[in-house]
This record gives structure tokens, sequence and C-alpha cells, in this order.
């Protein structure tokens, strides 16, 4: 069995699960069996699978399977229960003290709360309230199934330890921590499918090294690199890891393969590393539908109307774009810029637009699903991320007849994106917002041009044409067939 191994997924995702999700299509499609491991504690897991289209079958959860047993390990979730809301019980004090609750899985969760001093951080006056202790029962019938504490370091952080496992196969077990929890449950999961198992890791914390350090017999590991693995390599004082990915990349030849998004991060960690080439490959994690259809050529709106969609987080630079739009605008240029997503930065971009006065011609859209539908709206989509390990919405943009303009950024820009063919790459600081907008507003001033954005907009969908989803089901079936035989 295939196992893509993540710590969780929610009703708003990231490019890992997207990028999950859509190789989970290409494994049916090349008749591949899988199953996803989530590994935190998710209470609106199945609403969340809902959303996007999982099967109660195809999603094993850790936490699920230590509360249900039975055959849920082969099965999945066999039944959905109707969910109880939060109950919390309050002190004197105002201070919460427990809140339990019943997800549609039908766990009963009961989480006990404490009131202290910041363990994390010592020198903080204020007393804070946390979960100190968690349990779980079946809500079937009220059997107490699992009981940990939740551990606060100053150094550490937050931890889950001291874990109580009850009557899990007839036993009381005991697991001071998580690492030894999580090797219980992969090899849980091992066993219920006849081993042989294939690993996939897409986040590594809490996974990497304990699949890698004591191997299961006869499994398989295959490592997804979903970003730049390096913080800069442009930085000749210390090009970082990504934090992510230092483990794998310490141990890289302990991997059976290490799956770039890109051929250009391929050979970019075959710089570091040149004796991994039978390691490294590359395959995309985003794709357009089989029988590409080529666009017509076309002119553009009059406003011109610009998209963007992704996580509203730091690293997406999307004030950058605001910033541009409104900088055009206030030059006497017709200009509309959508904006798709939710994330934690959506109320500093409220007040980017406001600051530029902008409300009239940008506009926050919320979370769309149906994205494929939407972009035929528009004219061109615009990426202002500095790093984008592959870029899910770039390609399908140029499957929908939009240019894009972007930053000429490591990895996924410059590989999908052809400067001045099917869109623009612009130079970009890090440290330099100024710089960033006016290189943004100059780029986006040239595709405004009716002649010039014909000319990339006719070429957006033959950009696509080697990123069809028979060929990356191809390249995922060589790969899992090749596990067997190469090692």
């Amino acid at each position: 069995m295939n196992f893509f191994i993540n710590q969780a997924m929610g009703l708003g995702n990231s490019g890992v699960e997207h990028a999950e999700f859509y190789r989970a299509d290409r494994f049916q499609q090349a008749k591949l069996p899988f199953r996803f491991l989530f590994l935190n504690l998710v209470p609106e897991l199945h609403e969340a699978m809902d959303r996007w289209g999982l099967k109660d079958s195809e999603v094993l959860n850790l936490w699920e399977y230590l509360v249900l047993g039975g055959d849920y390990l082969k099965m999945g979730l066999a039944k959905r229960v109707k969910p109880q809301k939060s109950d919390m019980i309050v002190d004197s004090t105002n201070t919460n003290r427990k809140q339990e609750f019943v997800t549609d899985s039908g766990m009963r969760v009961i989480q006990h709360f404490y009131k202290g001093r910041d363990k994390q951080k010592p020198d903080n006056p204020v007393l804070q309230v946390g979960v100190s202790r968690v349990e779980l029962f079946a809500a079937k019938n009220n059997e107490r199934k699992v009981m940990y504490s939740i551990e606060n370091d100053q150094h550490r952080g937050s931890n889950v330890v001291n874990i109580h496992l009850f009557n899990e196969h007839d036993q009381h077990l005991f697991f001071r921590n998580l690492y030894e929890l999580h090797r219980y449950f992969f090899e849980q999961v091992d066993k219920a499918y006849g081993g042989e198992s294939n690993f996939i890791i897409d986040r590594g914390e809490f996974a990497d090294d304990v699949l890698m350090e004591n191997r299961i017999p006869n499994s398989k590991l295959v490592y997804i690199v979903h970003a730049d693995q390096l913080s800069d390599r442009d930085d000749p004082k210390y090009p970082l890891w990504n934090d992510h990915y230092e483990y794998m990349l310490e141990h890289l030849h302990a991997v059976d393969k290490a799956v770039t998004a890109t051929k250009l991060q391929r050979d970019d960690m075959l710089v570091d590393d040149p004796t991994a080439k039978s390691i490294v490959e590359a395959i995309p994690v985003g794709g357009v539908r089989d029988g590409v259809t080529k666009q017509k050529r076309r002119r553009s709106h009059s406003p011109f109307r610009l998209i963007t969609a992704s996580r509203l987080a730091a690293e997406k630079h999307i004030d950058i774009a605001i910033k541009a739009v409104a900088q055009l605008h206030d030059q006497g240029m017709k200009i509309k810029f959508d904006i798709y997503g939710q994330g934690e930065k959506q109320k500093d971009l409220v007040q980017t637009i406001k600051d530029c006065h902008a409300e009239d011609y940008i506009t926050m859209k919320g979370l769309s699903h149906e994205l494929e539908h939407v972009y035929p709206k528009y004219d061109a989509f615009i990426s202002t991320s500095f790093s984008e390990g592959f870029g899910l919405t770039y390609i399908e943009a140029l499957n929908a007849g939009l240019p894009v303009i972007t930053f000429d950024a490591r990895f996924g820009a410059q590989e999908l994106i052809k400067d001045g063919v099917n869109g623009y790459l612009t130079a970009f600081k890090r440290d330099d917002d100024d710089f960033n907008v006016q290189k943004i507003s100059g780029v986006l001033k040239k595709i405004m041009d009716d002649d010039e954005y014909s000319k990339l907009q006719a070429a957006t969908t033959d950009s696509v044409e080697d990123f069809q989803d028979h060929s990356t089901a191809k390249k995922w079936r060589d790969l899992i067939d090749g596990l067997r035989t190469s090692k």
C-alpha cells in the first residue's frame, strides 16, 4: 500500500495538501492504491474531506484509529455520527477549565485546562490558560481509549507526552512521546496491509526520523520536496536549509526516492550531492487534464481584469501586487484586481487596500473551490511570491488561457513561465518593497498593451502540454514499480 503522510488537513489548505490531492487523482488514474495518513487530532477532518472530495475509506487518522479500532485501518471510518458542539466549563474567575465535544467520527474529546505562568516565556508576567491533559472516548459506549498530557517547555515548546492507550489489543500501552506513538501507528498500518509499504512523506516533522532510523522491514521511503530546500542559495555566507527538509537532506541516501516538483529543483539539489542522481526525481505536483484545448487568441477586457489565488500569508507578499495595481490605477490605467484565498494576512491586506484608496477596483473574494471556472473571467494572473516550489495556480491559470506575471523566483516560476512568451518574470529584492512594486507595475503596464497581451495569451496552453495528467500518472507508476526492483 502507498501511504501519504501529513500532519493534518483542514477546510483551508496550503499547496502541500493540494499537491497530495492531485497525486491521489494520478494514483487512481495509474491504478495505484493509496491511503492518506494524518497524524494530528483534527476535529473537523471529515467535514474538510467532504469539501475536498476525499472518501472516508481513503483517510486514516492516528487518533481515530486509537479510539475506533476494529476494522478502521482497512476500511476507514465506517459510519459518521452527529457531532456535538463544544461544552465549556468555566470557573468563578471566568477561566476555562474543561471543554468537551464529539466529532462526526464518533470521538468524544475532553480537554482539561490549566492557568499559570507562561512556561515557554518565563519573563511574561501574564498568566496563561492552556490545555494540560486530553482524554479521548468512544462516543458510542463512552469507553475511554486515550489519555495524554501537554508539556510546555521554554526550549522545546508544546509537546504531547505520557500517552496512555486503554484496551489497545487487550493491553494498556504507554508511550513517553509522539515519536514512539507514531512508530507504533506506522507499524500497525504496515501490518494491516500485509507489509511492503511505501511511505510517501509530505511533511516530515514527526515522521521522517521515525521511519528512517529503524526501518520497518520491506518498507520504502519516498520524500516529497514541496518547497525550496534552501533559504537562499544566492547568499554566499550561508544558504540555510529549509528547516522542513534539513533531516532529509542530512540523510538523503537513507530514502529510496526524493521527489521534487520541478526539474530545476532536482538539478539544484544535485549541485550539493551529485551522488544522489538515482535518488532525486522530478514529478509535477499539479497539471492539466488530458487533451489540452488550445486557447483562441483574444483581446483583454476593459478594465483589465487581474486575479491572484493563494493563501493570504506573509510569504506570498500580496501587498506588493496591491500597491503595484494601485500605482497603475492612479496613473489613469483601467484595471481591476480580485484576490482569492484566505489566511492570517487578510486583515492586513484589507488595510493595504484602504490605504491605497483602492476599494473600488481591488476586491477580496474569499476562498473558492471552483477556480477552474473562475479563471476564464480574467485576463491575467499575478503572483508576488518570492519562492514557489511548483506554483499550482500558475499552471491552472495558464491552462485557462491567462498569462502569468510573477517574480523570477526559484523554482516553479522559472520552470513554468517563459519570460515574454506566456507571461513575464521580473527581478525582485527581498528587502526592498519599493523596488518590487516598481518592477511588478512595469510588467503589468507591458502586458496591458493589446498586441502584447494577445501574443502572450495565445501561447499559454501550448506551454502546459507537458503537464497533462496521463504523463504525471505514468511517472508515478514508473517510480512506484521501480521501488521494488531498484533496491
